[in-house]
C-alpha cells in the first residue's frame, strides 16, 4: 500500500512538471526575437518588457502560429489615453492589416472582443455595450501592471481581466494564427510583459 501510494505521488509530480513544462515564453526580456512590425514606429525591448510607442496602428506579430491555446500576459497602459489590445489567431494577411481576432484594451472596452475583418464579436451590437460595461466593470487598472488570460479551444473564446472573466464566447471566423500585440496610435507607451502561452 505504502509503495502504490509512493508511486502515485511520483507520477502525480511528474505529470505536473509536465504540465508546467508545457508552457512557452514568446518574449525573452532582452529581444524582439520572433516578432516583427512593418508599421513605423518605435518598438523596443527594456528590462524584460516590450514597450511601444507610435502614432499610427501598429501591430507586433510573432512568427509562431497557435490553433487551441492559453495565453497569459500583462499589460500596462498610460493613465490618460489609450488604444490597445492583444490579437490572437492573427495572419498578416495583405501585408497591409493583419485579420484575426484582437482582445481590446481599450479603457472601459477592455476584455471585449474584435474580430478584424468581420467586426464586433463581444459585444455583437452597440446596444449591448451596456451590458458589457457590467460585466467588466473597472477590472482593468490604467498605469498600473494588468493580467490578461486569453482560452481558446475550438470555436470557444474566454477571456479573464485580473482573474475577472469579461468573455465567454463562441465563433468560428478563425481558427488559427500568431499572437499579436498592438498600439492604435493614441497615447504614450503600451507595455507589456511576461507574455507566455501553452497548446491545448
Amino acid at each position: 500500500m505504502e509503495q502504490r501510494f509512493s508511486f502515485i505521488l511520483v507520477f502525480l509530480l511528474t505529470f505536473s512538471s509536465v504540465a508546467e513544462s508545457k508552457w512557452e515564453s514568446l518574449f525573452d526580456g532582452k529581444t524582439l526575437t520572433g516578432w516583427s512590425f512593418a508599421v513605423e514606429g518605435d518598438v523596443k525591448a527594456v528590462d524584460g518588457e516590450i514597450q511601444i510607442l507610435t502614432t499610427k496602428n501598429l501591430w507586433l506579430i510573432h512568427e509562431a502560429t497557435y490553433e487551441n491555446f492559453e495565453l497569459e500576459a500583462e499589460v500596462k497602459m498610460p493613465t490618460d489615453a489609450y488604444n490597445s489590445g492583444i490579437g490572437f489567431r492573427i495572419n498578416k494577411g495583405n501585408g497591409k492589416k493583419p485579420q484575426g481576432y484582437q482582445c481590446e484594451v481599450a479603457e472601459k472596452k477592455t476584455g471585449s472582443v474584435y474580430a478584424i475583418g468581420k467586426g464586433w464579436v463581444l459585444p455583437k451590437s452597440k446596444n449591448e455595450w451596456d451590458g458589457f460595461y457590467k460585466v467588466a466593470g473597472d477590472c482593468f487598472k490604467s498605469g498600473e501592471w494588468n493580467k490578461i488570460k486569453i482560452h481558446c479551444q475550438g470555436k470557444q473564446i474566454k477571456i479573464w481581466i485580473n482573474g475577472h472573466l469579461t468573455c465567454d464566447i463562441e465563433d468560428d471566423k478563425f481558427n488559427k494564427g500568431g499572437i499579436a500585440l498592438q498600439h492604435h496610435g493614441k497615447g504614450a507607451v503600451h507595455r507589456f510583459k511576461n507574455i507566455r502561452i501553452r497548446k491545448l
